[in-house]
């Protein structure tokens, strides 16, 4: 059944293969007169040599020349410009990918490869360059599904200067109209590029990897508690605590090395460690320290179970009925009476 617009409603059609068309049974009006075949055919032209019948149609709907055919060769075999910017662009992404092992390789592939799709369309993608475009829509995709990598990565990867890339970046977005979009607004959590910094230390053991990624992230609590966190960007926060963490556990690691792993300069990371050290707690052994952090942990989780009890009062109190009993029937029970 097909929509005849004619007739203003579904009807059957009657389908002419020899004329490649399809018209409707009731007033005749044809629905259809474009038709594909799987079956390749062949004709001979004016001067005897064969030509393809018809057109190719790719994946993305684009058709392509006619090909023509003589000696066993194929000749003239005309591509869409615009579907051969698609690939460049697509195998771009995926020499990218494949670079930074970032899994689900096809799926980010996908979504990637759609927002460069939409750049292509919109004309972004003249005068610029196909790799900076390319890992611009990398970068919206992993900041969208929080992938540990930065603009910084790609940008050496492609030997271009990240503020450059960044600009690319900066149109790029504001071209799709995501610059608003809550995963590229909010801040981004050092936590999130922890754990892929402390496997390039090149400690080459376990042990000592699980510590100082522990300790690290218990540093980058602590600075997110003292408000260090706000205004400053994720490297310098993860390299301040990744320094401090090899010292604590005797990792000869000096800030040269941490600087060329987390991407930051010597300023900066100077200047996190400062910003650390004028706090209380950089006063403290590390034993006092992870015990200070256990209590502040289950002082948050006190308040949180507190603010829930709360919230389910005032639930409780917003479903009670006029004579003032609860409709669920049920005792009220302090936070410390809930399992």
């Amino acid at each position: 059944m097909v929509w005849c617009p004619t007739c203003g409603e579904d009807v059957e059609v009657d389908y002419n293969e020899q004329a490649a068309m399809s018209c409707c049974m009731n007033c005749g009006r044809v629905l259809e007169d474009i038709a594909f075949s799987s079956d390749v055919t062949f004709v001979k032209g004016a001067d005897g040599e064969g030509e393809l019948v018809g057109q190719f149609v790719s994946e993305s709907g684009a058709m392509r020349g006619l090909q023509r055919m003589a000696g066993g060769k194929v000749w003239s075999m005309r591509g869409d410009s615009h579907e051969a910017s698609l690939n460049k662009g697509r195998l771009e992404l995926s020499s990218m990918i494949d670079h930074f092992v970032i899994r689900p390789a096809q799926e980010i592939l996908e979504a990637a490869h759609r927002l460069y799709r939409l750049a292509v369309q919109a004309g972004f993608t003249k005068g610029r360059q196909v790799p900076q475009v390319a890992a611009c829509c990398l970068y919206i995709i992993c900041r969208q599904e929080s992938k540990a990598f930065m603009l910084i990565d790609l940008s050496d990867l492609l030997q271009v200067n990240v503020y450059r890339l960044g600009a690319v970046y900066l149109q790029l977005c504001k071209l799709l109209r995501i610059e608003d979009h809550p995963s590229l607004t909010k801040p981004i959590d050092p936590s999130l590029y922890l754990q892929r910094f402390v496997l390039k230390l090149g400690t080459r053991e376990r042990a000592k990897e699980t510590a100082v990624g522990t300790t690290a992230l218990r540093l980058i609590s602590q600075m997110k508690r003292d408000w260090m966190q706000t205004g400053r960007r994720p490297a310098g926060i993860c390299g301040a605590a990744l320094w401090l963490a090899c010292h604590l556990h005797d990792i000869p690691r000096t800030k040269a090395d941490v600087m060329g792993i987390v991407h930051v300069g010597w300023g900066t990371l100077d200047k996190r460690v400062k910003e650390f050290s004028a706090n209380a707690v950089a006063n403290l052994t590390l034993g006092e320290f992870e015990k200070a952090y256990e209590q502040a942990e289950q002082q948050q989780a006190n308040f949180v179970k507190q603010l829930e009890y709360k919230q389910q009062q005032h639930r409780r109190k917003a479903l009670k009925g006029p004579g003032g009993a609860s409709t669920s029937g049920q005792p009220e029970q302090g936070p410390d009476e809930q399992t």
